[in-house]
């Protein structure tokens, strides 16, 4: 059943690594061409970040190193705590939007934050072990997320896990082998089973494929495609290269200097893009 409302609405999202002062927010930007104030030093990773993503919806947000986008995925998924904003919920699962309900999620206790992580996100992270136990097999991985949504039942465990790694193309044969003897490329896969494994209403995915060879980067990338059109999942894609946003995305947010200077349809900024810094962006890719 397609929920008409946003599946997360954030606002104003703001992350400072510093004492702050009055004159941060004034003073730092695109504008200014810099993150860092220059009265107190405080560096600036994003401010005033407003998102929407809806049922079935994949939302990119692309920019260079240093641009505040990792900032966002890490402050939705709880990684890191934000110093302003509010994240809302409806996620359609009756559970939890009874819990989440007209509440700011970014204030909740570390159990509550928790709780609604295993529920309704999976993450993928740009270093394979950041998401994964690299000592442990890749199937004790999967069962490992599905102990903390609920799962209880060993059998079922590896049942799942199984058909996962199959899904996400790792040999089942490989199922219990540790994930530290995986080429990268595998160790991404591992990592996409596992985030899916709670079937997520929202899949988080932080420069999936940074790092990767070429060729094992487009193998990926195929296979997200895949995954998305196969169980409609909302996705939120940060990366800072148009290639994988032009693949993966809808709709697109361009961000510099903790700030977004563009949000539209993907083929529409990649097109005809209008604030000078995504100008620079396309005209770099195309070169």
């Amino acid at each position: 059943m397609l929920i008409k409302n946003p599946i997360l609405t954030a606002t104003n999202l703001t992350k400072r690594y510093g004492p702050g002062c009055a004159k941060c927010l004034e003073q730092t930007g695109p504008d200014y061409g810099r993150n860092q104030c220059p009265v107190c030093g405080t560096v600036i990773a994003c401010a005033g970040v407003d998102l929407a993503i809806h049922p079935q919806e994949v939302l990119g947000v692309v920019g260079e190193s240093g641009s505040g986008k990792s900032t966002v995925i890490k402050m939705l998924h709880f990684d890191i705590d934000a110093d302003d904003g509010h994240v809302g919920l409806h996620t359609g699962k009756i559970e939890t939007d009874n819990r989440v309900r007209n509440q700011n999620v970014l204030k909740f206790s570390s159990f509550g934050k928790r709780q609604i992580r295993n529920a309704v996100m999976g993450i993928v992270y740009q270093n394979p072990h950041l998401g994964l136990r690299m000592n442990i097999s890749a199937g004790g991985n999967i069962a490992e997320r599905l102990l903390m949504a609920g799962w209880r039942n060993v059998g079922d465990m590896r049942k799942r896990s199984a058909m996962l790694l199959d899904k996400t193309e790792v040999p089942i044969s490989r199922m219990d082998e540790a994930p530290r003897n995986f080429s990268g490329g595998m160790q991404q896969r591992v990592q996409i089973a596992k985030a899916l494994s709670n079937e997520p209403v929202l899949l988080l995915l932080d420069e999936v494929t940074t790092g990767l060879d070429v060729s094992v980067q487009a193998r990926v990338l195929d296979l997200i495609r895949k995954l998305q059109q196969e169980m409609d999942v909302a996705t939120l894609v940060v990366s800072h290269d148009l290639g994988v946003i032009r693949m993966l995305t809808t709709r697109t947010m361009v961000m510099k200097n903790g700030r977004v200077v563009e949000a539209g349809l993907t083929d529409q900024i990649l097109e005809d893009p209008q604030h000078p810094y995504t100008q620079l962006l396309v005209s770099s890719a195309l070169h």
